[in-house]
């Protein structure tokens, strides 16, 4: 098995070396140019699209969610370990230049989410029960005038789907925390996980309607204060973050040599994989919207997505700011996240437990409900209990590994997908209205 994991390691780093962090860029600047800065307006004039948005989500008679519930699916999607841990992996290897690429592939990505989106939308079709089915899979049949690509991208989203890595580090975090039987954390999370998503995107967007603004609120602040009561070292931070974006810097003395490929890599790689870009669960989750026009969904997206970037870039400036950073080598990511919290909040390990838990909790479940949606999408009569039943294996079986390992899993199955999605994507970019 370890074999496997190095087969695919270098494959991962093969591939986001040299060609992810490309068709990010590429394609996320050819759209900016099209568009005419498009991400930059939406954020520009923020309230008068939000009130045009609740205006026509308050329509009641139509049939889909709320496009504000949405949003706050959609950020409990992106918004998880990966900001927390993950991306700070970024940080221990890529050094503090990951943080600069981290925010350029949030630019480029702003408007590869729009894109999406706003197909995902187009190309919905209405479902049985009244709402809506929509995502990759069926504006890419349409793209590629066959059904071939759409079963791979939903056979992958459907591996993708069962967020192993998160879960992982879930149960770490509750074993650490608490000292209980693996086992039983094991069995338990996967209750919830199972009873939350088979309920669909309806119930994942309640769930996270409650949970995500709490979060949201309480880590910016965490985070803000720990950052204001190290302002002093701001300036000399941010002038590192910039020059070893470029030249690369060995973010831990002798433990990994840091380039800009590296910086360029860890960064990029760690957005999108925590900002769902390109890899399509947030045109599934979002192509349930109430909303008819597609553009005023697809520019909410873009909305979630800067909100997912300015956690990671706050989690990330906290650590450097503290020089936790430093310690990444000699602890795991978990630990030294809360670590430094409790340097600031004494008696803060159950806190940083139940903020880790909800973080983690709501992505699981949001890949969760996308996944059961491929899998109905691959087989409608059998698919949804073959792909419960595969979850349940995959989530005990890959709890045995390092978190890093599965991470690095991950991050293949969302390149693999980035590079089908943006192709059609590009093939339908006509019928794309920015």
């Amino acid at each position: 098995m370890d074999y496997l994991f190095e087969i695919i390691a270098f494959l991962n780093d093969l591939y986001w070396s040299y060609i992810g962090w490309g068709v990010i860029c590429a394609v996320g600047l050819y759209f900016t140019i099209i568009s005419k800065g498009l991400q930059f307006r939406a954020i520009f004039n923020f309230r008068k699209n939000i009130k045009d948005i609740l205006l026509e989500g308050a329509n009641k008679d139509s049939a889909g969610i709320h496009p504000i519930k949405l949003y706050f699916a959609s950020v409990g999607g992106m918004v998880g370990l990966g900001n927390i841990v993950g991306i700070s992996t970024a940080l221990m290897i890529g050094g503090p230049g990951s943080i600069f690429w981290t925010v350029i592939a949030s630019i480029c990505g702003m408007l590869i989410k729009y894109s999406e989106i706003y197909l995902g939308v187009k190309h919905r079709v209405q479902n049985k029960d009244g709402g809506f089915d929509g995502g990759p899979m069926y504006y890419l049949r349409d793209a590629f005038k066959n059904n071939y690509v759409s079963c791979i991208v939903a056979f992958l989203i459907c591996l993708y789907g069962v967020e192993i890595y998160q879960f992982t580090v879930l149960v770490d975090r509750i074993e650490h925390s608490f000292e209980f039987n693996r086992i039983a954390i094991i069995l338990g999370l996967l209750t919830l996980v199972l009873y939350s998503s088979i309920g669909g995107i309806q119930r994942l967007a309640s769930i996270c309607t409650v949970i995500m603004p709490v979060f949201m609120l309480v880590y910016i602040f965490v985070t803000i204060y720990i950052i204001a009561n190290n302002a002093y070292i701001l300036p000399e931070f941010f002038s590192t973050v910039i020059s070893s974006a470029f030249v690369g810097q060995g973010p831990i003395g002798g433990f990994v040599g840091s380039s800009m490929i590296l910086a360029t890599y860890h960064g990029m790689s760690k957005i999108v994989y925590s900002g769902d870009i390109g890899i399509g669960f947030d045109s599934i989750v979002q192509s349930e919207t109430n909303i008819i026009n597609p553009k005023k969904q697809a520019t909410l997206a873009i909305y979630a997505l800067f909100t997912d970037t300015i956690i990671c870039i706050l989690t990330n400036t906290m650590l450097g700011v503290t020089g936790a950073w430093h310690k990444l080598n000699h602890l795991n990511e978990t630990n030294v996240v809360s670590e430094t919290i409790a340097n600031y909040f004494p008696y803060s390990d159950l806190f940083v437990t139940l903020l880790l838990f909800f973080a983690g909790f709501t992505t699981i479940i949001a890949y969760m409900a996308a996944g059961i949606k491929c899998a109905k999408y691959l087989n409608p009569r059998y698919g949804k209990i073959i792909y419960l039943l595969y979850a349940i294996f995959a989530f005990i079986f890959f709890c045995n590994y390092s978190s890093d390992q599965i991470l690095i899993v991950m991050g293949l199955l969302s390149g693999i997908l980035v590079l089908i999605n943006v192709s059609g994507m590009i093939k339908l970019r006509k019928e794309i209205k920015f």
